[in-house]
């Protein structure tokens, strides 16, 4: 049978909104917690740009603005992501090192497409590609310079390869151990069964993805944009 790739016409029956509120970040939370298991304590505390959106941090982390949209059915959560501004110093620690200058590639105002979820259940509909766009159009209203994001390259099932290519992103490198190494290293992930209860690391290798500001702000206005599968992609916060 073939992969059904969300091209198919199908009813958009789903809402995507921003985030309004302590259900709408905790959902999030919740997301991030089960794909990376990263920096949260269930039902405590929240992912540093969750919690600036809900005015609950000092911003001792520079962060110049985020974003955070949900996609609802009747009231419940099938899908959601965030999109984050940074200077770029900020930028510059959140890139690993790689075969490329990152000064150079770094501009002073940075965009970053963090996590972006969708329920397996909903997926192949349109929502990522949604979600994908929110994130495109309120960061171009930002005017970054640069924009950035790591593309989780899953060995089975939907890839968000072809999303990040269909919006003319460049990928700039390939990491295979970007999630198993450091401080930051990823706890929780469904692909490679790795839990906080097991040793096991994830190795699911990622690609670091680029768009030039001048890029986005063509893109971002597009009346019509190219249908793409849904997928996952996210990085560290």
């Amino acid at each position: 049978m073939a992969v059904d790739t969300g091209t198919t016409e199908r009813p958009r029956n789903w809402l995507t909104r921003p985030v309004m509120g302590r259900e709408d970040a905790f959902y999030l939370a919740r997301q991030h917690e089960h794909y990376f298991g990263c920096y949260y304590e269930s039902g405590q505390t929240l992912p540093h740009p969750l919690a600036h959106l809900l005015g609950w941090t000092d911003d001792e982390v520079p962060l110049l603005d985020a974003a955070g949209y949900v996609a609802t059915y009747r009231g419940v959560h099938v899908g959601g992501a965030v999109a984050t501004l940074n200077d770029h110093e900020q930028t510059l620690d959140d890139l690993p090192d790689g075969a490329f200058d990152a000064d150079a590639l770094v501009g002073e105002r940075n965009g970053w497409f963090r996590l972006n979820v969708v329920d397996p259940a909903w997926q192949g509909r349109g929502i990522g590609h949604d979600l994908f766009d929110a994130r495109l159009d309120w960061l171009a209203d930002h005017d970054p310079d640069m924009v950035f994001a790591f593309g989780w390259e899953r060995e089975h099932g939907r890839s968000s390869r072809p999303l990040f290519e269909a919006h003319e992103f460049v990928p700039i490198q390939t990491f295979d151990d970007y999630y198993a190494i450091g401080d930051d290293a990823r706890t929780s992930c469904p692909d490679c069964g790795a839990w906080p209860s097991n040793d096991i690391e994830c190795g699911c290798p990622t690609t670091l993805w680029a768009l030039d500001g001048a890029d986005l702000q063509r893109i971002a206005t597009r009346q019509n944009r190219p249908t793409t599968s849904d997928c996952y992609e996210a990085t560290h916060e």
